[in-house]
């Protein structure tokens, strides 16, 4: 996949007054459509622990469809996220994690993954700071060696890998 830039990286700088993240449920269930601004909430509260799938209320796994312009004019990224792995400390501030990412409706049934998200947050609310979500621009991640070796670990147990 291209490396992507979005055109307008100010939405970046503060994900809890700018990001929606609408967990739409595989089942079309009544609980369907719901939504949380804090990639916080949907990390801890929204996916499956041990596979990193998003789940609904009604416990059937979850999407969320996102929306990005980029340089090009016109152009759109639309990205349908899956799931996702945190691979940080706990206690650090800075938490990379990835995204398992489709691209087709259709794709959202099953264990299909077409790419890997990068991205990260950084919460210094408790020092008076902000909840600050990235994935570029400004750069990717940076991931140690214990977070490479951690990714490949449950990619290859999720059966995403060989």
């Amino acid at each position: 996949m291209a490396s992507y830039f979005f055109a307008n990286p100010k939405r970046l700088d503060n994900e809890e007054e700018t990001m929606s993240w609408k967990v739409e449920c595989t089942n079309n269930c009544r609980e369907n459509g719901y939504s949380t601004s804090n990639i916080l909430d949907l990390l801890d509260n929204y996916r499956d622990q041990e596979s990193g799938w998003f789940l609904c209320k009604c416990g059937e796994r979850g999407y969320v469809r996102k929306e990005y312009p980029l340089q090009e004019e016109g152009e759109i990224w639309e990205p349908i996220l899956k799931g996702a792995i945190r691979l940080g400390d706990e206690e650090s501030t800075y938490q990379p994690f990835v995204f398992f990412v489709v691209y087709n409706q259709n794709d959202v049934l099953g264990d299909i993954i077409n790419d890997v998200w990068f991205s990260y947050y950084k919460d210094t609310r408790p020092d008076g700071g902000r909840l600050k979500l990235g994935y570029g621009p400004g750069g990717p991640p940076v991931l140690g060696q214990e977070s490479i070796g951690r990714l490949y670990e449950i990619l290859i147990g999720l059966g995403y890998l060989d």
